[in-house]
């Protein structure tokens, strides 16, 4: 595809070209083009009338050899793909969780696809990074959050843009795991040394190893399957919180405090626990301000805040409080996602940290 094909690929895949396609050469877009997906939406059925294996049979058993014309490929879309989707962004959409796009969204993945710049660190694209970092410190004051959540603020703060809540989650605990270990090999004497010789490194990382094994994670009965699973890959112990009717399914501080002691008597070391905003079954908000409150008697817990479903909330003042705003500066990290809500597409998910300082 040259680039005259590409102009006239993309006007037809976005609204009809009156101008270039007549009744005589028609756009097999017409049946469906972004716009007219977007202005259907109200009226078609939200779930496919389909069985599993519907596709295969109305598609080559093997790669095709030779290229096909856009318009073909496109009269695929409207026949074989489109029927077969789940109509997310439908108003009668009543399932999960509302994620829901928006032209400008559509504007900027168009750009992103076009730069397919991979941003791994500042010099393999400038812009990437600094405009992340910028835009995450206008998301982070839009939710209200305080200042120690941005790049620009009193301490290291700031935030990155992950794959996905639940990729959220596993890179905090990673953070949270290795900062534990760190302090217990410094507090031991076996912090690592450029000068170390074979066996101070071996004896470190065995060390390290030990205390590994005995790390538990928790998360309320209620929250998302995302930090049990974020335990077993990185090879951690996760217990759960009881979050039951009589705390309208709350996590509270004093059930939290309670399990993190079982977890000290049996000669465990809780280093990592996470509070929801929005729990996926009942949408309920854990008791921030008694979580945050055991930071005195457990100091080196790394408490995280999962918002992924009903972060977005925060953007309007009224909800603040009922978030409990006021006790998220005592939380390490905190992760939401921007496509429940704010209008933009499904990759957009962040996560916000806060200074650390042990």
């Amino acid at each position: 595809m040259d680039s005259d094909q590409f102009r006239e690929a993309a006007h037809a895949s976005i609204e009809e070209s009156r101008s270039q396609y007549t009744s005589s050469h028609p756009s097999p877009l017409t049946l469906s083009t972004v716009i007219k997906y977007f202005a259907s939406l109200a009226t078609v059925r939200v779930t496919p009338d389909l069985q599993p294996g519907y596709l295969a049979p109305q598609l080559p058993s093997s790669p095709p050899q030779d290229p096909e014309p856009f318009t073909s490929i496109a009269s695929d879309v409207t026949t074989k793909i489109q029927p077969g989707l789940t109509h997310w962004q439908s108003p009668n959409f009543m399932a999960f969780f509302p994620a829901h796009t928006t032209y400008p969204s559509i504007l900027g993945e168009l750009f992103s696809a076009a730069f397919t710049a991979p941003a791994f660190n500042w010099l393999c694209s400038p812009a990437c990074t600094e405009l992340e970092t910028i835009v995450m410190d206008w998301v982070a004051q839009m939710l209200g959050l305080p200042s120690c959540f941005l790049s620009s603020g009193p301490t290291a703060g700031g935030g990155v843009i992950q794959g996905s809540a639940s990729e959220a989650v596993v890179v905090v605990m990673i953070a949270a795991r290795e900062a534990v270990v760190r302090d217990r090999l410094e507090a031991e004497g076996l912090e690592e040394r450029p000068d170390e010789t074979q066996d101070e490194r071996e004896r470190r990382e065995d060390r390290a190893a030990e205390i590994k094994g005995k790390l538990v994670a928790l998360g309320s009965e209620m929250s998302h399957s995302s930090t049990q699973k974020a335990a077993n890959m990185l090879g951690v112990r996760f217990r759960s919180v009881a979050a039951g009717r009589s705390t309208q399914f709350r996590m509270t501080g004093a059930n939290l405090r309670k399990k993190l002691l079982e977890c000290r008597e049996r000669g465990l070391e809780p280093f990592y626990v996470t509070a929801t905003i929005g729990t996926t079954g009942t949408c309920a908000v854990d008791e921030l301000e008694e979580i945050a409150a055991l930071k005195k008697e457990f100091p080196n817990l790394w408490l995280h805040i999962d918002a992924a479903y009903a972060g977005s909330a925060l953007i309007c003042p009224e909800y603040r409080e009922l978030a409990r705003a006021g006790a998220i500066g005592e939380f390490d990290s905190f992760n939401f996602n921007m496509h429940k809500w704010l209008l933009v597409n499904f990759d957009a998910r962040y996560v916000m940290r806060a200074a650390v300082v042990r």
